[in-house]
């Protein structure tokens, strides 16, 4: 009991110190989210399951447009369902072609694959991708699930709070939780007596359950249970007592928490939408104001004589509205207090130049590029298009690869191994380095470089070939071969290996002396036949020259040919 209080008051001082320091970053994200995310963000437990309208602030939805192409074209060009997007690789390239061991790694691949196609990772990395663009930072749980393998849970921002090791990743995660007193019975087995009389009448009260994921201190990796694991979890309910509900443990941290950029040692992130907040918040101030300006020309404000009070408030400028008047009497007069004349046109012209730089922050020109409907564009032509924006993008695409994809496979692989959805490992590759190697349209158009460079170079060689053919010994086309087929994003089974390779050309080659020497013999047998063929066509007195030679050759011959004597012959 004691130890259970202890970890209570660790997990609640560490809570409060995160608290703290996420701080200073609630009231930039808070804006963000009036202005481009208004259904995000988690601010407080009041808001639980509350259907408020949330778009009070928004005037335009340029930012909200331009933020949802960029978690679209994100989607598709980094983490597309279409197709496979990344590929398992070996830091030993030798040892990657050699026979079995690339089957192997395709068929883990698409393992992989089909389990983040069975579950809900797409729908949730989706809205990772807009919550990362727009606040900086993004977080979602990848759980253990029983039938389709992981169950990823996206959290919003205000919702968790953060924390990095000595090597700037994130390795600590605290959230809060708004559980009704049935839920907290069905998914924990002790939690406090008023929580299960609260079950038992059907109350929708919602408690706070604080949640915390961090390294444990004391791991032991020989032992099996959930309290040895290398990361410690930890649900407490909070208030009256602070009950620990439970104490369980990852064998993976759970949660892919990418930041877009980090400053200095910041441990939440910076991204598009804070550099686009004052182009935003201008935009919002001048469309209203645009608004107002036009509404005051259409309906300025009037004057109107004292004469007309006797009206009886019947009175009235709406359009089609009938006003009886004295018209004896002289004509009331109704005159505009001020002419609004606004300048409509160049007003526009702003705002659009505006929108068009709220679109450069969130790239909308390249995703819309990559998403259009004309297929055939290759990987070349995009970069080609927009090979400034890629090079701009490249460090954040960096950073996805590190703190996205490459610690999202690998809690899928340890899930996956522990419920026996892997092959064996080959020998050849136990206590061999992994890599993760990109292969989705972005990561492609960003290596078009590359291949275009090997394009290139292949060109010009063949025009000096023209003039010199030995300049071609300068080329290794096998290597050539495969790396513009690691760059293209080939699967490694269609691919042969080195030593199958070899193989072929071996005996590619013995058939072709074999079918040299055939026909250097068909070629002595066609030469012989000729000449016997000239000779018989030779005239010599009535005979030709081979039945002449035939003939002189029988007359020389011995009629009776004696075999020689040998020494013991001799008498």
């Amino acid at each position: 009991m004691e130890k259970e209080r202890d970890c209570v008051r660790h997990v609640l001082r560490r809570f409060h110190e995160l608290e703290k320091e996420r701080r200073t970053w609630e009231g930039q994200w808070k804006e963000i989210s009036d202005v481009m995310l208004p259904n995000k963000g988690k601010w407080s437990e009041e808001n639980h399951n509350k259907g408020y309208k949330k778009h009070g602030n928004i005037v335009d939805s340029t930012a909200l447009y331009a933020l949802r192409i960029l978690a679209a074209g994100m989607h598709g060009g980094l983490s597309s369902p279409a197709r496979p997007w990344f590929r398992f690789s070996l830091k030993d390239k030798e040892l990657e072609n050699a026979e079995g061991i690339g089957k192997w790694l395709q068929d883990t691949q698409e393992r992989v694959h089909a389990v983040l196609s069975g579950s809900n990772f797409y729908p949730t990395v989706h809205a990772h991708y807009a919550e990362l663009a727009a606040f900086g930072t993004a977080c979602f749980l990848i759980e253990e699930d029983r039938d389709e393998v992981i169950r990823c849970r996206n959290l919003t921002v205000g919702e968790y709070y953060l924390d990095c090791d000595a090597k700037g990743r994130v390795d600590t995660l605290y959230r809060t939780i708004s559980m009704t007193a049935r839920q907290i019975v069905q998914r924990f087995e002790t939690y406090p007596e008023r929580i299960r009389e609260s079950a038992e009448k059907d109350s929708v009260q919602v408690f706070a359950v604080l949640h915390a994921i961090e390294p444990r201190k004391n791991c032991d990796p020989d032992k099996i249970d959930a309290r040895s694991r290398r990361y410690a979890s930890y649900y407490v309910l909070l208030g009256q007592g602070n009950f620990l509900l439970e104490e369980d443990g990852y064998e993976e941290f759970p949660a892919c928490c990418p930041r877009w950029d980090v400053t200095g040692q910041d441990v939440y992130g910076r991204g598009p939408g804070m550099d686009a907040l004052p182009d935003v918040n201008m935009l919002q101030r001048m469309r209203q104001d645009g608004l107002e300006a036009l509404e005051l020309e259409i309906k300025p404000p009037m004057n109107v004589s004292n004469s007309l009070r006797n009206q009886g408030g019947q009175f009235s400028l709406r359009p089609g509205f009938a006003n009886f008047v004295d018209m004896n009497a002289q004509a009331p007069a109704i005159t505009p207090t001020y002419q609004v004349q606004a300048n409509l046109q160049a007003l526009d012209a702003y705002l659009q130049q505006i929108r068009r730089q709220i679109g450069e922050h969130f790239y909308k020109d390249l995703f819309l590029l990559l998403t259009q409907s004309d297929k055939r564009m290759t990987a070349t032509e995009v970069y080609e298009r927009n090979a400034e924006k890629l090079l701009m993008l490249g460090p954040t695409l960096e950073r996805l690869r590190s703190e996205l994809f490459q610690p999202l496979i690998q809690r899928v692989l340890g899930i996956m191994k522990r419920y026996g959805k892997i092959l064996p490992v080959p020998p050849l590759l136990r206590g061999r380095e992994w890599e993760i190697e990109m292969q989705s349209s972005l990561a492609l158009a960003q290596k078009s470089a590359d291949i275009a460079a090997i394009e290139n170079i292949m060109l010009f060689a063949g025009n000096l070939a023209k003039v010199n053919p030995d300049v071609l010994d300068n080329l290794d086309l096998d290597e050539m071969l495969l790396h513009n087929a690691k760059l293209l994003g080939v699967p490694l089974s269609l691919l042969r290996g080195k030593d199958s390779v070899f193989a072929i050309r071996e005996q590619r080659r013995r058939e072709q002396a074999m079918q040299q020497e055939e026909q250097k013999t068909w070629q002595l047998l066609e030469k012989g036949a000729s000449t016997a063929k000239m000779l018989s066509e030779v005239d010599l007195e009535g005979k030709n020259f081979a039945s002449a030679l035939l003939g002189t050759m029988r007359e020389n011959a011995p009629d009776n040919p004696q075999p020689e004597q040998t020494e013991r012959d001799t008498p």
